[in-house]
């Protein structure tokens, strides 16, 4: 992945994310009345430059977790010993 898709990955993602766990978080507790817009966009104020943050720190290492758990085993040819 080039640099400039890592950074709009991360830029859309956490929009996307804060977006949307602020809006419904923020609607869960207060209940979606005239107040919640005001509510929402401030959480989003929040929440975005977070998200932003995490997904370019936390996420990197996340993946190589990842990749790493998952990686392919080396055959071990002494477990099947016949002799």
């Amino acid at each position: 992945m080039s640099r400039k898709q890592q950074w709009l990955t991360s830029i859309l993602s956490s929009l996307t994310m804060a977006s949307m766990m602020s809006g419904l978080l923020s609607g869960y507790k207060l209940g979606f009345s005239d107040a919640w817009p005001a509510v929402w966009g401030q959480s989003f104020m929040i929440g975005w430059p977070c998200a932003l943050i995490l997904n370019l720190t936390v996420l990197p290492q996340v993946r190589a977790f990842c990749a790493w758990v998952c990686r392919p085993k080396p055959c071990d040819t002494n477990q099947y010993n016949l002799d």
